[in-house]
């Protein structure tokens, strides 16, 4: 106990130490604007009002100045220590005092001071700044407990705390008793932990995985303890989890009190706190007669200027402040003695706030509900005054948040609970295994990785998806209780911000988004979806996208929301980066928080290359591969959803390559393995996320393997529709769904070239769909398709050809040698490609035919118009440019046919700077024209250099006049002072007026 508490005593300094410093760095390195952007301070402030608070306090009332309303957005919340000084000083050394943060609202913060302090000296004119400081009360009162532990065995926890410290041994259970449940749905588990720790003498230890009902067993625990007449100290880190216990316990008609300010605690049970009660007990009215005495000696004190008055009525007020507190202290006792169960947090527990008018060994039972989210230093506080405990929590979901690297580290971040499960283990502890939250899918990981495999989910909720809900619409994704979406490969990037700036990453943003969209789109409520990240950085970039359309989607840190649940939960991971860096992202208890939030639905966008390299990432990655769908980031990337770079053209037929290839070799076993190629000398390393192929594409193994496990699957699938289309004779044409992807119409397109079927795709947008017929089927007429229809069937028949020659050349065999010959072009073509070069050589020859057709009505139109209205042979406007010129001159010179040519010859244009002269590469750092459409260096990037000079001009003056709306640049700056400096100058004029108005009065009476 002595090296527990000599340790801790130093660690608490160390921490301490560190907040200090962090704030001291905030205060005197950055100016007043910059504090209130990062929400620690705020800038002109005016005194609204002043009052008399509990225990005879000065409140001061502070708003807004200069006709704001409402605050700007900030940290400061009820309980926080501030500093007051004028609004003008830089430097805290001109503090006007510090006071403790009671009550804050959007237009009103009340801040309490000490009676020590003299605040009648403050103008109510003047403005004042009021900044965040160090809270050192909780590290004040957690030093007196843990002083108050070693001086010695006379306190009501001298035998626990022997116990603790293995001093003494654990008693023999006491006497079981007949127990009568109140809550009749409690489960065995459920019943065996209370039964368990009624019966443990000194400490027993309840352990509540998520979802498990913790807080509904601790309830039974307190309401049958207090059916055996004890009385019950109960305790939580945090507010609301205090406020959690207050509302079950109320909801079971219990007596019960809340110490703490009532701003502090939720609205709907502040009547259950003990500045509500005491409003109503039979002293309050004695105890508003003194108060109220007092407020009228402070208003004349503050209008007096006699300093013997002053003096007098200082002096009433310091006798009227001790009857007050005397009253006070009779009424609080009387309240707290009347209880079964007070409440409080772990500080508000201490010995000097309204539980030292107690006796000692007043309370019977201490309940500490989740306590692993708070240091074991922190427990003792109202350890201190219980002779036994019940502690309730998780230490797998999240530690105490400790400033201190080094605290941490020597030992202060071990919580209460782990140290006495490392004593004890399953002597003291009982655990609950039955989850009343997840689905079976969702649960099992979290239970298989942390729990041993002991979770089960509950019938009612094992099985239940999104697609249960009355209203939701049924479909593949509100079927699916696990989605993964993987980024790996499509360069989604964290943003690359110094160290000590949180972390971002837009392309997950963006797709995060539009999930959330499509869920509401499908019927869920705003209220039913939760979005979390792991970094603060991300949660604001979530909310840009999401709060002005979606407001009542939560979007908060992991941190934030431990405790919570939703119907469906949205993770974005964030970290993407060559490294391989996950940072607190190895925290195994974070992403255990994060998974456990979800009931029906749970999203994860991830880079699984970059994630992967921590252990316990991968097998959530993995799990989640082979246990849910996987869909990866290049889909929306397609669909415009994520601004990021494309991958290469050729990356879908590496894949498909390398599994058909694979397929192959299984049959064919003489066939020889290929040698990888040696990669030439100045080529360029790929990016990552590609594979090798053509010499420049190149990945990591674990990526290659996991995309092929995906391709696979679905061309397994595939070639047994085909197959079966193959080998049924009455079937001669096939349609696949228009839900289909690009991806899986190219993979389709691929297994039909291969077997010798006539593949086409029909329809527009989203009633897009592909056509299988066997060869000598004709089942679309080039009449029936539209102009923009043909065109994009031309596309994916071109890409898919491309696929197809790229495939054949890397196989020894080609998988048919018999060719035709073309009737359009009389040119030999192979039988598998005869159908698609046929379509391409007649869409080729009505372009042709049209061209010559236009030109020659343009002639005949030229000739029989008179002269006067005929155009000189030369026009500016018709005219193009030499790079255009340039362009279309090596363009020409291939071969139309040759697409492998085409791709090659637009790729070498686009890879260097289409300015005149200018040979700059681009493939790395460029910029493409939005008007234009080339490509430039960052020399010739801007549309003025490069000739789009009258482009941008005519962008710039369509949107000013669409938009009514004059941009930076786009017109005069105003220099007339804004709203708030003008009402702030109209109000010092008034005042200055006022006094000359004074002064010349005063001569006027003195001639």
């Amino acid at each position: 106990m002595e090296k527990f508490i000599e340790t801790h005593l130093k660690l608490l300094d160390l921490e301490r130490e560190t907040e200090i410093e962090e704030t001291r760095i905030l205060t005197e390195k950055l100016p007043p604007k910059e504090l209130q952007r990062r929400g620690v301070c705020l800038l002109k402030l005016r005194i609204s009002g002043r009052k008399t608070g509990l225990y005879g306090r000065t409140i001061l009332s502070f708003e807004a100045s200069g006709g704001i309303k409402e605050f700007p957005s900030h940290n400061i919340t009820s309980g926080d220590i501030v500093g007051l000084c004028p609004s003008s000083s830089d430097q805290q050394t001109d503090s006007s005092g510090s006071g403790i943060i009671t009550r804050v609202s959007q237009t009103e913060i009340n801040v309490a001071f000490d009676d020590s302090q003299d605040l009648f000296s403050l103008d109510d004119d003047s403005l004042y700044k009021l900044t965040k400081l160090a809270n050192d009360v909780t590290y004040k009162r957690i030093k007196n407990a843990l002083n108050r532990l070693s001086q010695g065995h006379s306190q009501p926890c001298s035998h626990l705390a022997s116990v603790l410290f293995q001093e003494s041994e654990l008693s023999s259970p006491l006497e079981s008793k007949e127990i009568y449940y109140i809550n009749s749905n409690l489960d065995e588990s459920q019943k065996e932990a209370v039964r368990f720790a009624l019966g443990q003498p000194e400490i027993a230890v309840v352990h509540g995985p998520p979802g498990t009902g913790k807080t509904t067993t601790i309830i039974e625990i307190i309401i049958q303890a207090v059916k055996q007449g004890k009385k019950i100290l109960a305790c939580a880190p945090s507010n609301i989890a205090v406020d959690n216990l207050v509302e079950r316990l109320a909801a079971n008609k219990q007596k019960i009190v809340r110490l703490g300010h009532p701003a502090r605690v939720l609205k709907h049970i502040q009547k259950y706190s003990l500045d509500a009660i005491l409003s109503t007990s039979d002293d309050t009215r004695l105890v508003e007669d003194v108060r109220s005495d007092m407020d009228k000696a402070m208003s004349k004190l503050k209008k007096t200027r006699d300093k013997g008055e002053r003096q007098r009525l200082r002096q009433d007020m310091k006798s009227l402040r001790k009857e007050l507190v005397q009253r006070e202290q009779t009424a609080i006792k009387q309240i707290l003695k009347k209880a079964d169960v007070v409440l409080a947090t772990m500080t508000g527990a201490s010995a000097d706030g309204p539980l030292k008018l107690l006796d000692d060994k007043h309370f019977d039972l201490g309940v500490i509900d989740e306590c692993s989210q708070a240091i074991e230093a922190a427990c003792w506080i109202p350890l201190l005054k219980v002779p036994r405990c019940i502690l309730a929590g998780d230490h797998l979901q999240l530690p105490p948040t400790i400033l201190s690297k080094e605290a941490a580290k020597s030992g202060l971040e071990m919580t209460l609970m782990e140290r006495v499960l490392g004593l004890y283990d399953n002597q003291i502890m009982r655990m609950l295994t039955t989850q009343y939250r997840m689905n079976q899918v969702i649960m099992q990981w979290s239970s298989d990785q942390l729990y041993d495999g002991k979770l089960v989910a509950h019938p009612s909720v094992s099985d239940h998806l999104l697609r249960d809900i009355p209203g939701i619409t049924d479909n593949e994704e509100t079927s699916e209780p696990l989605l993964l979406i993987d980024t790996a490969g499509c360069e989604m990037y964290e943003l690359d911000l110094p160290e000590e700036i949180s972390k971002g990453n837009e392309g997950e943003a963006d797709i995060v988004a539009t999930h959330v969209e499509k869920l509401i789109s499908y019927g869920l409520k705003q209220d039913d979806i939760a979005v979390i990240a792991p970094y603060n950085l991300q949660v604001e970039l979530l909310r840009l996208r999401l709060s002005s359309n979606y407001p009542k989607v939560e979007v908060k840190s992991v941190d934030g929301f431990q405790g919570r649940e939703k119907e469906a939960v949205v993770i974005s991971l964030v970290r993407s980066n060559p490294k391989g860096e996950v940072g607190f992202l190895a925290e195994k208890r974070r992403i255990n928080v994060a998974i456990t939030r979800a009931r029906r639905h749970l999203m994860v966008v991830c880079d699984s290359e970059t994630v992967g390299h921590d252990k316990f990432l991968k097998s959530l990655v993995e799990y989640m591969t082979c246990n849910g769908e996987v869909q990866t980031a290049h889909q929306y990337i397609e669909e415009g959803v994520v601004n990021a770079k494309l991958l290469r053209p050729d990356h879908l037929s590496d894949l498909l390559s390398v599994k058909i290839t694979s397929q192959k070799g299984q049959k064919d076993q003489g066939a020889k393995p290929k040698q990888k190629q040696k990669p030439k000398q100045n080529e360029k390393p790929a990016p990552r996320g590609q594979l090798k192929g053509h010499g420049d594409n190149e990945v990591s193994k674990r990526t290659v393997e996991r995309d092929e496990a995906i391709l696979l699957k679905k061309t397994q699938e595939y070639q047994e529709h085909l197959d079966k289309f193959v080998n049924d004779p009455n079937q001669e044409i096939m349609e696949f769904p228009a839900s289909l992807n690009s991806y899986d119409r190219l993979i389709i397109h691929e297994l039909s070239e291969k077997l010798g079927l006539v593949h086409v795709s029909r329809g527009i947008d989203k009633e897009r769909h592909l056509v299988v017929s066997k060869p000598g089927i004709k089942f679309v007429e080039e009449k029936d398709l539209s102009e923009k229809q043909q065109t994009k069937e031309q596309e994916e028949i071109l890409t898919s050809t491309h696929l197809s020659e790229i495939k054949s050349q890397r196989e020894s065999t080609p998988t048919n040698n018999d060719k035709l010959i073309c009737q359009h072009c009389s040119k030999d073509v192979i039988r598998a490609n005869y159908s698609l070069h046929e379509i391409h050589c007649a869409r080729s020859q009505k372009e042709a035919t049209q061209s010559a057709s236009s030109v020659k009505n343009r002639k005949e139109s030229a000739k029989n118009r008179p002269e006067n209205q005929k155009k000189p042979p030369t026009s500016t406007k018709n005219m193009k440019t030499n790079a255009e010129k340039e362009v279309i001159a090596k363009l020409q010179n291939v071969d139309p046919d040759d697409f492998d040519a085409l791709i090659a010859s637009t790729k070498e244009l686009d890879s260097k700077c289409n300015f005149t002269k200018c040979k700059v590469k681009t493939l790395t750092l460029g910029h493409t024209c939005e008007f234009c459409q080339r490509r430039f260096c960052l020399n010739h990037s801007m549309a003025e250099v490069h000739g789009c000079g009258d482009a941008v001009r005519a962008h710039a003056r369509a949107t000013i006049i669409k938009e009514g709306v004059l941009y930076r640049g786009s017109g005069v700056p105003s220099k007339l002072p804004d709203a708030k400096q003008k009402a702030l100058l109209q109000k010092k004029m008034d005042k200055k007026r006022s006094e000359m108005e004074a002064d010349r009065q005063k001569k006027k009476k003195s001639k």
